[in-house]
C-alpha cells in the first residue's frame, strides 16, 4: 500500500524551517540508549502514562521507523539536535493510521534549557506539514491541561479544538500522586470542505446539537431558510 508512506526526513519536512542553531533527523537505532536515558530528565512524569513507551527501548525496535530498517511500522522518531555540539535536545514522535488516513503526535518533549527557543512549536508545525506531505486527510493533537503552551501552539497554528477528553490517560499530577486527566483533543483538517460530510441535523441529539454549534457554528440546517418561511417573513 502506498497511501501514507514514510519519505526521507527531508521531503516529510519540505517547506518547514527548524530553528536556529538546531537540526532534525531521523532517529537511528545506535542513538536509542542515549534518548531513553535523557527523555526521564527532560520530562519526569514520562514514566507513567502512555508516553512512558517511550522509555522502553524494545518500544523503539518494535513500532518506530529507525533510519535504514522497515518504513513500514506505525510510528516515525524525529530527534532535534543542537548544530554546533551535536547534543540531543528534542524528540516528536508521529503515528499514522493509515486506514483513516489520520497522522497524530505521539510525543513531543524538549530538554528544558533550550524551551522557548521555537524547538516545541515546531511540533505542531511538523504535525501538519508532514501529514500533508505524505497525504493525510487529518491530523490529530493531543495537548496536556497542565499547562497552556501546548494548547497555544496548535491554536495559534489553526488547530481546531475538538473536545475534552475526561480520564484520558494516566499522569503524575503532583509528586507522588498518579490520577487519570483530562486532555485537549485538536484537530485540523487537511482536505478540502466538500470532501467532509457533515452529520444530518435531525440525527443529533440535543446535546450534541449544542456542542456541534459550539465547536463549529451554526449547522447548514440552522441557516437554510426554505421557501415558505421566507415567504412569511417578507408576507
Amino acid at each position: 500500500m502506498n497511501v501514507m508512506r514514510w519519505l526521507g526526513l527531508e521531503e516529510m519536512l519540505s517547506g518547514l524551517d527548524t530553528p536556529v542553531g538546531c537540526t532534525a533527523e531521523q532517529l537511528s537505532r545506535d542513538d536509542i540508549p542515549r534518548l531513553t536515558a535523557l527523555l526521564s530528565t527532560w520530562y519526569p512524569d514520562i514514566r507513567v502514562g502512555t508516553e512512558s513507551r517511550h522509555l522502553d527501548p524494545s518500544f523503539y525496535e518494535r513500532e518506530v521507523y529507525l533510519r535504514g530498517e522497515s518504513p513500514e511500522r506505525p510510528l516515525y522518531a524525529i530527534v532535534c539536535r543542537e548544530q554546533k555540539s551535536g547534543d540531543l535536545i528534542g524528540l516528536l514522535t508521529l503515528e499514522r493510521n493509515v486506514r483513516g488516513l489520520q497522522l497524530s503526535a505521539a510525543l513531543g518533549v524538549v530538554e528544558p534549557s533550550r524551551r522557548g527557543v521555537g524547538i516545541g512549536s515546531l511540533g505542531t508545525s511538523a504535525l501538519e506539514v508532514v501529514g500533508r506531505n505524505i497525504g493525510a486527510e487529518v491530523v490529530l493533537y493531543y495537548s496536556t491541561l497542565k499547562t497552556p503552551l501546548g494548547q497555544r501552539n496548535a491554536e495559534d497554528r489553526g488547530y481546531t479544538l475538538v473536545g475534552l477528553v475526561p480520564a484520558f490517560d494516566v499522569d503524575a499530577i503532583a509528586p507522588g500522586t498518579v490520577k487519570r486527566v483530562y486532555e485537549a483533543l485538536y484537530a485540523k483538517v487537511l482536505v478540502a470542505q466538500e470532501r467532509v460530510h457533515v452529520p444530518a441535523w435531525e440525527m443529533l441529539t440535543p446535546p450534541t446539537r449544542a456542542l456541534f454549534t459550539h465547536l463549529f457554528g451554526p449547522h447548514p440546517a440552522q441557516t437554510a431558510v426554505t421557501p415558505e418561511v421566507r415567504e412569511q417573513r417578507h408576507g
